[in-house]
C-alpha cells in the first residue's frame, strides 16, 4: 500500500490520501503528542478513514504497546491496516500475534479486508498479508502438503516448522540487503537458504522479491547453492505449480539493485527460463567506483530467451542492439524505461551506440506499449555528425535532477518556424515536392554519416530535424526522451504519429529566422520545465501557435515538458 500512498503538500492537517480517501497515519500524530492526541485525531476522523498505517521503528527503542492501543480504538470504516515494526521471529512474537487477533475482530474493524504486516530483520525485509474478507486461497492445502517432505532435521524442529508455515500462508514479498546479510557467515548461509526455499521449491510463494547493494556474484552464489543442496531438499516433490521451471513461477515482480553489472566473468546469469511467469523486471545499477570497468556492461544471457509475460521493464541503459531485439524477447511490454543512476545518463562504463534510430524502434515496435522513458544520453557520436545535428556540449546540458529553467523570453523581431500551424506555404506544387525531396535526401544523409561514423563522441544529447515513429503508436501514452532535440514543429508533427499521447518531454530547438509578415505567427516563446496543456490549456508560458494547434486538433496531449538547450 505504501507505493499508493500521496503525500498532500504540507498542509495544516497533514493528510495522506490512499485511494481518494483519508489515511490515518498513527506513528505522525503519536510522536505529537502520544496517544491523547492519538485519540482525539481518531474521534474527528474514524468514520472517514478507510486506511490505518502504523509504524513503530526502532522497535527496540520504541515502546510498541500503543500500537495496540491504537487498534483497540475501533475504526468501523477502515479496509486496509499496515504495520511495520522491527520483528524478527514475527511467526512466534507476542506482540504481532496480538495485533493480529485485534485486527480480526470484526466489531473494532467490521470492513477490514486486508492487513499488511512489514517487519525487519538483519538485512532481510518481509511483507506478509492477512487477507481478513475471504478464506485463504485453494492451493494453500496443497502447498501445506509440501511441509510434509522437508527433511526429518527441519520437521522435527519447531522453530523451523513454524517459520516455514507462517511464510507459506502470508508471505507476498522479500528484500534482501545482500552486502549487510553476506557480512557474517551465519548471515550468509541464512540468506542463501531462505533464497534456495523461495527460488526451487513452492513452499513460499512470494510475488514479488528485491535484491538490494547486490552483485552479479550473488546471484551466481544462490544458483550455485541450490545447485549444491546442502538442505537435502527433495526439489521435484516440493513444487505444485511451478512445474519445469528452473527456478519459481510464482515470482511477478523482480527488482534488482545491482553495484556492478559485470565481476571478471561474472554476469547477469539467469534468464526467462528461471522466472517464466514475470510480470515485473526492474534492473537498476549504482556504479560502485571501486571496481575496474575495463569492458562495458552486459546483460549477460538476460534476453537469451522470450519473456512472454514481462509487462514492465527498467534498465540502466540501452543500445541499438538491445532495441531490435527486445521486440521478440519482450513481446507483450507496455511500459518500458531506461533509467541510469541520476548523473550518470553519459557515464562511459555505460558505452553503447545508442541512436535516435533505437529510439524509434523503441517507440514504434510494441504496439501495447503506454510508457516509454528514455532518460539515457545518445552514444557513438561521430564528431562530423554532431556538426551536422548540431550536439550541444555534454558540460552545457545536463538533465541529472530535473531542475527547472529560467523564463526565457525571445525578442520580438525572432519567430518560431511551425510548418504544421497557421504558416501559409507561398511556393507552388511543384516547388513544395522539391523541398520535400530534397529533406528527405539530406535527413537519409545524415542518418548514413550517422551509422558509418567511427569517431566516438562524447555521450550526450542530439538534435534532429526530422524524427518521427514509423508505424504509428496508437496505445502509447507517455514519451519521455529529454535527450532529444526538436524543433516544435517535429514535435507537434510527432503527435500524428502517436494519436493517444498525453505526456511528451523532449528538449525544443530554437530557430532563428527571418520575421515574417503574417502577424498570427510572430510571437514571443515562454518556456519552463514543466508546461500543462489540459484540460483548459492554461499555459500562459506555452508558445501560443502551440496551443493553438492542440485546440484545433483537439489532441489529447496533457502535459509537455521542455528542458533548456
Amino acid at each position: 500500500m505504501a507505493a499508493s500512498l500521496a503525500s498532500e503538500s504540507d498542509t495544516d492537517v497533514d493528510e495522506i490520501w490512499w485511494h481518494g480517501s483519508p489515511v490515518f497515519d498513527a506513528q505522525h500524530w503519536h510522536d505529537k503528542g502520544g496517544m491523547e492526541l492519538v485519540r482525539k485525531k481518531h474521534s474527528d476522523t474514524y468514520f472517514t478513514v478507510e486506511a490505518l498505517v502504523i509504524a513503530c521503528l526502532p522497535a527496540i527503542e520504541a515502546d510498541c504497546s500503543w500500537v495496540f492501543d491504537c487498534l483497540s480504538l475501533g475504526w468501523p470504516s477502515v479496509r486496509v491496516i499496515e504495520i511495520e515494526s522491527d520483528v524478527y521471529n514475527v511467526e512466534s512474537d507476542s506482540q504481532t500475534i496480538q495485533w493480529l487477533c485485534v485486527v480480526q475482530d470484526n466489531i473494532l474493524f467490521p470492513r477490514a479486508q486486508t492487513y499488511r504486516l512489514k517487519v525487519h530483520w538483519a538485512g532481510c525485509t518481509e511483507i506478509f498479508e492477512h487477507p481478513l474478507a475471504e478464506n485463504l486461497s485453494r492451493t494453500i492445502a496443497k502447498r501445506l502438503a509440501l511441509i510434509d517432505r522437508l527433511p526429518p532435521h527441519i520437521r522435527d524442529s519447531e522453530s523451523e516448522m513454524r517459520f516455514c508455515k507462517y511464510r507459506l500462508l502470508f508471505l507476498v514479498g522479500v528484500t534482501f540487503r545482500m552486502g549487510e546479510m553476506a557480512r557474517s557467515e551465519q548471515g550468509a548461509l541464512a540468506m542463501y537458504t531462505y533464497l534456495t526455499y523461495i527460488f526451487k521449491t513452492d513452499i513460499f510463494e512470494p510475488r514479488s522479491i528485491e535484491l538490494v547493494d547486490a552483485q552479479p556474484q550473488h546471484i551466481q552464489t544462490i544458483l550455485d547453492t541450490i545447485n549444491k543442496n546442502a538442505g537435502q531438499l527433495a526439489y521435484s516433490d516440493m513444487r505444485t505449480v511451478t512445474a519445469n521451471a528452473a527456478l519459481q513461477s510464482s515470482l511477478k515482480h523482480i527488482h534488482l539493485d545491482l553495484h556492478s553489472m559485470n565481476e571478471s566473468c561474472n554476469s547477469l546469469p539467469f534468464c526467462a527460463a528461471h522466472f517464466p511467469k514475470l510480470e515485473s523486471l526492474i534492473i537498476s545499477h549504482s556504479p560502485d567506483f571501486k571496481s575496474e570497468y575495463s569492458n562495458q556492461m552486459s546483460l549477460g544471457v538476460l534476453f537469451s530467451l522470450p519473456w512472454y509475460h514481462l509487462v514492465e521493464l527498467q534498465l540502466p541503459y540501452i543500445s541499438d542492439t538491445y532495441a531490435t531485439t527486445l521486440k521478440d524477447k519482450c513481446p507483450n511490454l507496455q511500459y518500458l524505461h531506461v533509467q541510469p543512476e541520476p548523473r550518470y545518463e553519459r557515464w562511459s562504463a555505460y558505452a553503447q551506440s545508442f541512436t535516435p534510430s533505437g529510439l524509434c524502434a523503441l517507440a514504434s515496435q510494441w504496439q501495447r506499449l503506454r510508457h516509454l522513458s528514455v532518460g539515457y544520453a545518445f552514444r557513438h557520436v561521430s564528431r562530423a555528425k554532431s556538426q551536422i545535428y548540431g550536439l550541444v556540449s555534454p558540460s552545457r546540458l545536463s538533465f541529472a535532477g530535473g531542475r527547472p529553467s529560467s523564463l526565457i523570453e525571445l525578442p520580438e523581431k525572432l519567430s518560431l518556424h511551425l510548418d504544421s500551424l497557421t504558416l501559409k506555404n507561398k511556393s507552388t506544387p511543384k516547388q513544395q515536392q522539391q523541398q520535400q525531396q530534397q529533406q528527405h535526401h539530406h535527413h537519409h544523409h545524415q542518418q548514413n554519416e550517422y551509422e558509418e561514423g567511427e569517431v566516438q563522441g562524447l555521450p550526450g544529447p542530439m538534435s534532429l530535424d526530422i524524427f518521427s515513429i514509423v508505424p504509428k503508436n496508437r496505445n502509447l501514452r507517455v514519451l519521455r526522451m529529454p535527450y532529444l532535440q526538436l524543433p516544435f514543429s517535429v514535435s507537434l508533427a510527432l503527435l500524428k504519429d502517436i494519436p493517444q499521447l498525453q505526456v511528451l518531454e523532449f528538449t525544443p530547438v530554437l530557430k532563428h529566422i527571418e520575421p515574417l509578415k503574417s502577424p498570427s505567427i510572430t510571437s514571443t516563446l515562454r518556456r519552463r520545465v514543466s508546461v500543462s496543456l489540459s484540460p483548459q490549456f492554461n499555459a500562459p508560458f506555452a508558445d501560443p501557435d502551440v496551443v493553438y494547434h492542440l485546440r484545433t486538433t483537439k489532441h489529447p496531449l496533457k502535459d509537455m515538458i521542455l528542458h533548456d538547450a
